[in-house]
């Protein structure tokens, strides 16, 4: 715990971004990085077992990255996308890349609109 609010600071201290934005605070709360004001998770999965394009594979991933932007205080909105699939450096795995539009839960001024997990998994 302590290593993660030293981390959050040293960011804080090094961010040319004003502390308090939106786009900084989900920055700060995404650990594999955002894209503006999306929260963004990736997936090493040992072999090919999922496709390179969307589908129904997908949606326990899709599921979990909504699950975790919650747990960093983030309120997803809108469908997951998986963004994109690399190959993973150790040479047998894949990389995916999902991101969901969010909210800072301190900021949400609409919080009944949160996807949540079970809506990702109802579709």
């Amino acid at each position: 715990m302590a290593a993660a609010k030293k981390a959050t600071a040293v960011r804080q201290a090094q961010s040319p971004a004003k502390a308090g934005e939106p786009e900084v605070e989900v920055e700060e709360r995404s650990a594999d990085g955002s894209d503006g004001m999306r929260h963004v998770k990736e997936y090493a999965v040992l072999g090919h077992g999922l496709g390179d394009t969307d589908g129904p594979e997908h949606e326990a991933n899709k599921a979990g990255v909504v699950q975790e932007a919650i747990q960093r205080g983030l309120h997803p909105r809108g469908d997951v996308r998986l963004d994109s699939v690399e190959a993973h450096h150790d040479g047998v795995s894949r990389t995916y890349r999902y991101s969901v539009a969010v909210v800072p839960s301190a900021v949400d001024d609409q919080p009944g609109e949160t996807t949540t997990p079970r809506k990702v998994i109802e579709g």
